[in-house]
């Protein structure tokens, strides 16, 4: 966990609850970034591939993964290239449409929040567990009588972040369905921007429940079930795509067809079966709308 999540999560418990019903955490926005120049880049290279990422795994653990991915784009393109890591999904999305950025892996909320944006383009989705799906999950210590999203009012509950369809958006929309919102419904609720953080923040007992990504909840229940064995789920979505690749729709049409065969095929590579495997992603799959349609 995050230095600065214990802290906040510290004080979260702390303070008190008089009156808190009505209280709510605003996201605060914090740039985090690798996009230093690749070693040995002059200025008379070619301009370099700019790519994008907020993952929903530790950002520390999986940032070397990224970069291999991203060394690879580049070499593909005879384009040194540039990782660019940003704390929220937003910050990406806006990196795209404001030209920050020419390559992103999308969070799915953000992309069915911005996929009518013109000058993006989805050209790939993550393949993860033999599917191209995923659900988001909210999830519970089995020692509390919570037994549906219904008896989380007055609850502090965790969410991953503002863009995030399994960390937030799904919850929201069933609030909604109540005529209720987060604010006036639960006690209190924090944005860890990392559904690892906010899997350790429910299993931990600082809060009462968490939403979270359902790869992020099966990966750890493979790699270390004792972590998990005292939780429960109380809600689960219906499936949903898995956060897409998207191009600037800008890009020469050879740049734009040599990027989507890379990530299509990106799996076959011996150098890059390590990443995958750090990232817990099988493979890149075509895109398919019908997996993003009615979700917002």
């Amino acid at each position: 966990m995050t230095n600065w999540l214990r802290i906040f999560l510290i004080l979260l418990t702390t303070l008190p609850a008089i009156g808190c019903q009505h209280e709510r955490s605003n996201p605060q926005i914090v740039f985090s970034e690798f996009d230093t120049m690749p070693v040995g880049y002059q200025d008379d290279n070619p301009a370099p591939v700019r790519i994008a990422i907020s993952s929903v795994l530790s950002k520390t653990d999986t940032i070397m993964h990224y970069r291999k991915i991203a060394n690879y784009i580049g070499e593909k393109l005879h384009r040194p290239a540039i990782l660019i890591q940003r704390k929220s999904y937003n910050e990406i999305s806006m990196l795209m449409m404001n030209g920050g950025a020419d390559i992103a892996i999308l969070s799915t909320g953000a992309y069915i929040t911005y996929r009518h944006v013109e000058g993006l383009e989805a050209i790939a989705m993550q393949e993860r567990m033999g599917v191209p799906y995923y659900y988001g999950y909210v999830v519970v210590h089995r020692k509390n009588e919570i037994s549906s999203i219904h008896d989380l009012r007055g609850k502090n509950v965790a969410f991953s972040d503002p863009t995030s369809y399994s960390g937030y958006i799904f919850v929201r929309k069933k609030l909604a369905e109540l005529s209720e919102t987060p604010e006036h419904f639960f006690g209190r609720y924090v944005f860890t921007y990392n559904h690892e953080d906010s899997l350790s923040a429910v299993i931990n007992g600082v809060v009462d429940a968490a939403a979270v990504d359902s790869l992020v909840f099966e990966r750890t229940k493979l790699k270390n079930p004792e972590r998990i064995k005292d939780l429960k789920i109380i809600a689960k979505t219906e499936p949903i795509g898995t956060g897409p690749v998207v191009i600037n729709s800008n890009l020469p049409d050879e740049e734009k067809r040599i990027i989507k065969e890379s990530f299509i095929t990106m799996h076959e590579q011996e150098i890059i079966k390590p990443a995958f495997q750090g990232l817990f992603i099988d493979r890149f799959v075509p895109f398919e709308s019908r997996l993003y349609e009615g979700h917002l």
